[in-house]
């Protein structure tokens, strides 16, 4: 019976209202379908495979392989380190300086620089217990060039 109300009580949590840990969710294999769009260019398919593990440190390194139409795979590495209870910060071999990720009302907002200067921003919504949706814009002098929109399922 306990178990019964605990199920339904947590049914009625709004999922927004639920923390989102994003090393424990990218912890393990992962896997991301979605569609990049980029200014002047036809929509392409991308795919992301990605194996997290923990550090001695506590930190989270995420080895990503990225498939995009027409490349070769590339393979990046993330690492994130927590410095608060709503914050982190972290490297990306893709960015140009460190990676920015805030906890906000359930998501994650993500920022960085890149090279050519554009600036990324994601927000990271969980969509189910195994699912988040990844919405990216990328801007060049303030205005949008691309902007990817991704699904991202926990493998393991």
């Amino acid at each position: 019976m306990k178990a019964a109300l605990l199920a339904l009580l947590l049914a009625a949590v709004p999922a927004s209202a639920v923390a989102f840990d994003p090393v424990a969710f990218f912890r393990g294999r992962t896997h991301g379908e979605g569609q990049l769009r980029i200014i002047f260019q036809q929509p392409k398919a991308m795919r992301v495979d990605s194996v997290g593990r923990d550090e001695p440190n506590g930190d989270l390194i995420l080895q990503q392989v990225v498939h995009e139409p027409g490349k070769p795979p590339r393979t990046r590495y993330w690492r994130l380190r927590k410095t608060g209870p709503n914050g982190y910060v972290g490297t990306l071999t893709d960015a140009a300086g460190p990676v920015r990720i805030d906890l906000i009302g359930g998501q994650i907002r993500i920022r960085y620089k890149a090279k050519d200067h554009l600036d990324f921003e994601q927000w990271l919504r969980p969509t189910g217990p195994r699912t988040v949706a990844n919405r990216m814009k990328v801007r060049r002098f303030g205005i949008i060039v691309a902007h990817l929109d991704e699904v991202i399922t926990k493998a393991d």
